[in-house]
């Protein structure tokens, strides 16, 4: 699944500067996530570090990334949503970063999250991946019928 449709051949570009980070540099390559979590670069170069880190340095597309204010775990993937970073969003969503399926709480935090930012890409990027999972109905049923927690 690739999301936003980006040409396979530019993942490799992205691999190098990965590898050089965390080979040479000696980076912690979950500090890379963290990185690509914030960045405001371009939505395909994060996307592609994130998957990069995902795939090859086996980041776990579950990371929890902070807590919140009431100690819950907050995971890579509301983090992205939070602030609005639509190529991790992407990359983590293909990548399993989260449990249970697209009703279930952690996929509808993140939909809850980008509802109250209204944000319209990471929404659409929510939708077409229940779509891809032929889910729809029942991720925008769940979500009309629930409040943000």
């Amino acid at each position: 699944m690739n999301l936003l449709n980006f040409d396979l051949k530019n993942r490799e570009s992205f691999s190098q500067i990965v590898k050089t980070l965390v080979n040479r540099h000696q980076q912690d390559p979950k500090e890379l996530l963290m990185h690509a979590l914030e960045s405001q670069a371009e939505v395909e170069m994060n996307y592609w570090m994130t998957k990069v880190l995902v795939e090859d340095f086996l980041v776990s597309p579950q990371l929890e990334v902070a807590r919140d204010a009431a100690g819950v775990g907050v995971k890579a993937l509301q983090a992205a949503c939070l602030l609005q970073n639509v190529g991790v969003v992407a990359a983590l969503l293909e990548s399993g970063g989260f449990k249970g399926s697209v009703t279930d709480n952690d996929f509808q935090l993140a939909a809850r999250i980008a509802s109250q930012h209204e944000d319209q890409a990471i929404l659409g990027l929510l939708m077409k991946f229940a779509q891809e999972c032929q889910q729809l109905e029942p991720f925008m049923r769940r979500l009309q019928g629930s409040t943000l927690q």
